[in-house]
C-alpha cells in the first residue's frame, strides 16, 4: 500500500467518538497515519491523544499547528508526550502560519516576520527533543536553561505546511519537507520540488530527503453529483483566502478566483459555488466513483507526491451522516 493518510481537521464537527471510529477504520483499511490539525474549535494535541490511545499500530502526524498561537515549548512537550503515550508512533510534525485573517480576527495576534519565526521555531523544537539540557537566545525566543525533556534524542521529521515559494525554499534548508495545501496541483507539486531542492543546496543537504505531502480534496460517491457538490464546497472554502494563490497563479486559475470571490461576497454562497467550473473543479480536487478517485490520486502520487493527506469532503451532510461520508471515503481507499 501506497503511504497515505486521512486527516480529522480542527473544525470537523463530527463528535469524537465519530472520529475515533474512523480512526480505527483507517488502521484497518491500511492507511499509515492520521492527521490532526489546529486552527479554532478542537485542540490538536488532545484529539491526537485520544486516538492514539484508541489505534494500536497507525502513525499519527499534524497538518498543522500554526507557530504563533502555540509556543515551540508547549509544541515540544506536546510531541514528546503523545510519542510516549503511542509507543512511538509520531510520525511527522507538520508546522504553519496559519491563515493572517483568521489569526488576526480569532487571536487578535499579526503574522510578522514568518520566515525568521519558523526558522527558530524548528531550531527550538529539535534542542528541546535533543535529550539535553537547553539554552537559547534568538529575536524572537531567549531562554537559558530548558530541563531535558526526552530520555533520548527524539527525531520527529518536520514539515512546513506552505504554498509560498520562499516558505517552500526554507523548508528544503531546515524541515524535512512540506504540506502543500489542499488544493495542491501536479504543477504545484512540482514547483514545490523545484523550490525544496534550491534550498536544500543552499544548506548542502540531500534534497532526495526531502518529503511533499499535500492535503487532497476528496469526495466519493456513486452519485457523482454528489460528490461534486461536496468537493465544490471545500474548493470555495480555500478560495476565500489570499494564501493559496501561488498555487492558483500556478494554474491559471486566478482570474476564474477572483470573479468567485467577488460573487461570493456581493451576492452569496450558492452563485459562487455555480461559478466553479468542471475544470477547475477536476484540477484542485478528487472526487467521484471508487475506482476513478483511486485512479486520480494514483496520478498524483505519479507527479511527485509523497504523502497524500486525504481530506474528506463532508460540508453538504447533516452531522448524522458525516461519519458513513468518511467511512466511505476510507473504504474506497483500502488497500490503495
Amino acid at each position: 500500500m501506497a503511504k497515505l493518510a486521512v486527516t480529522f481537521y480542527s473544525v470537523l464537527r463530527m463528535p469524537i467518538v465519530d472520529i475515533l471510529q474512523c480512526a480505527r477504520a483507517a488502521e484497518e483499511a491500511g492507511f499509515g497515519f492520521i492527521s490532526v490539525a489546529e486552527s479554532f474549535y478542537r485542540d490538536g494535541a488532545t484529539l491526537a491523544a485520544a486516538i492514539a490511545c484508541n489505534t494500536m499500530t497507525i502513525r499519527l502526524g499534524s497538518s498543522v499547528f500554526p507557530i504563533y498561537t502555540r509556543t515551540p515549548f508547549q509544541l515540544a512537550m506536546a510531541m514528546a508526550s503523545l510519542d510516549e503515550l503511542s509507543n512511538g508512533r509520531m510520525g511527522y510534525l507538520g508546522l504553519g502560519l496559519g491563515y493572517r485573517n483568521r489569526t488576526a480576527d480569532y487571536f487578535g495576534l499579526k503574522i510578522e516576520r514568518p520566515l525568521e519565526r519558523m526558522r527558530e521555531y524548528v531550531e527550538i523544537i529539535r534542542l528541546l527533543l535533543s535529550a539535553s539540557e537547553a539554552g537559547y537566545r534568538g529575536k524572537f525566543f531567549q531562554f537559558k536553561s530548558f530541563p531535558k525533556l526526552v530520555r533520548e534524542p527524539l527525531h520527529i521529521p518536520i514539515y512546513f505546511g506552505s504554498s509560498g515559494a520562499r516558505m517552500l525554499q526554507l523548508a528544503g534548508e531546515v524541515a524535512d519537507g512540506v504540506i502543500l495545501n489542499s488544493i495542491a496541483t501536479p504543477a504545484h507539486i512540482r514547483h514545490a520540488r523545484d523550490m525544496l531542492k534550491r534550498g536544500a543546496e543552499i544548506a548542502g543537504r540531500d534534497p532526495a530527503e526531502s518529503t511533499i505531502a499535500a492535503s487532497v480534496i476528496y469526495a466519493v460517491a456513486e452519485n457523482v453529483a454528489e460528490a461534486a457538490q461536496a468537493a465544490k464546497e471545500d474548493i470555495l472554502f480555500y478560495l476565500g483566502y489570499p494564501e493559496i494563490n501561488p498555487i492558483l497563479e500556478q494554474s491559471g486559475f486566478m482570474e476564474e478566483a477572483e470573479i468567485i470571490r467577488r460573487v461570493h461576497r456581493e451576492r452569496g454562497k450558492d452563485e459562487a459555488l455555480a461559478l466553479i467550473s468542471e475544470r477547475m473543479l477536476a484540477s484542485l480536487a478528487i472526487y467521484g466513483e471508487a475506482q476513478h478517485c483511486r485512479a486520480k490520486l494514483a496520478e498524483w502520487i505519479a507527479a511527485g507526491l509523497d504523502l497524500p493527506i486525504i481530506r474528506v469532503s463532508n460540508v453538504p451532510y447533516a452531522e448524522r451522516e458525516k461519519k458513513p461520508v468518511f467511512l466511505r471515503a476510507i473504504d474506497s481507499l483500502r488497500d490503495f
